[in-house]
């Protein structure tokens, strides 16, 4: 299958690799259909792209490689929504937003994506877990904090 982007331009697709987002991402609850993008071979990013809107892209990374202590319990009713029979299933991924300043990319901990490797689906789940910020830091080095 072709699907049309506004960053990549024509991609071809197999069906197999088409990622289910159950009730669509934050915002774009209509939307629920993505493929899974690297960036690059040199950077941790990727890039979750629509392929029901060629202007919907969102840019995501896995929190671990920032946030190594990173962990939530996820709620049974997501484990079953996904269909997780166990942890190694799952993937999760963090959105990012990207401004000008490259130096002030934010990750949204609060609002992660967990996506189930063996079926593809996927959804965005908000915790409860008050030590997660909507805009965490990713460079805070300079900070002392740890990051990137």
């Amino acid at each position: 299958m072709i699907v049309e982007t506004r960053r990549f331009g024509s991609l071809e697709i197999e069906e197999k690799d088409i990622i289910f987002i159950v009730g669509g991402m934050l915002g774009f609850e209509d939307k629920n259909k993505y493929i899974l993008l690297d960036h690059d071979q040199e950077t941790p990013f990727k890039w979750l792209q629509s392929i029901q809107d060629p202007e919907l892209a969102f840019v995501v990374m896995e929190p671990f490689i920032f946030y190594p202590d990173y962990e939530f319990d996820l709620p049974e009713e997501d484990v079953r929504v996904l269909g997780l029979a166990k942890p190694e299933q799952a993937r999760v991924f963090t959105v990012l937003v990207v401004p000008e300043d490259v130096k002030k990319i934010t990750a949204n901990l609060k609002a992660p994506i967990v996506i189930n490797l063996s079926n593809k689906k996927g959804k965005q789940v908000i915790l409860t877990d008050d030590r997660y910020p909507v805009k965490y830091p990713l460079f805070q080095a300079e900070q002392g904090q740890g990051g990137l």
